[in-house]
This record gives C-alpha cells, sequence and structure tokens, in this order.
C-alpha cells in the first residue's frame, strides 16, 4: 500500500485503501501497523487529529478511535522503543 508522508510528531507516513477500508500506519518509530475494516470518517478524523505540536496529541485520537477497535497486523516492528505502552496489544 502507498503511504503518503503526514506532518506529525509521532507519525511518519498514512496509507488508506477505501476499496478494502485498510489503514495503514508507519509511525517514527519505523513501525508498521496495518488496521483492517477501518471506515473512511475514522481515517478523516485520525488524518485531521495530526500536527506539529509537542504533546503528541495525535496519538490519543489514534488511542481512542483505531487501536483495539480493528483487526491489526504488524507490518514491521519497531526499531526504536518511543512509544512504550502506547502501541503495545
Amino acid at each position: 500500500m502507498d503511504r503518503e508522508i503526514v506532518v506529525s510528531v509521532s507519525v511518519r507516513a498514512v496509507g488508506y485503501d477505501k476499496d478494502t477500508s485498510t489503514l495503514e500506519i508507519e509511525f517514527c518509530d519505523s513501525s508498521i501497523y496495518r488496521y483492517s475494516g477501518v471506515p473512511e470518517e475514522v481515517f478523516a478524523g485520525f488524518m485531521n487529529s495530526m500536527g506539529l505540536n509537542l504533546e503528541k496529541t495525535d496519538l490519543k485520537y489514534f488511542t481512542q478511535h483505531i487501536k483495539g477497535q480493528y483487526q491489526q497486523k504488524t507490518i514491521r516492528r519497531p526499531r526504536l522503543n518511543l512509544f512504550k505502552g502506547v502501541l503495545d496489544t
């Protein structure tokens, strides 16, 4: 899946396939996760939540609306341990 680079302090790139409702997120720790069955409005909400803020509030939306809500597949494990506890399942 092609991913688009985003402006964020915690996410590097995001891809979304609306035909399969699949969301793919590459985090700044180089990990990549794929989520199945994600509605387009959740993807749009996630994209709107990102920005350059030092509080990393873009992970708040991820934690509340994506993590644990959809089937997750690990595409690549993290190279760094930046988000210990946030991405653990």
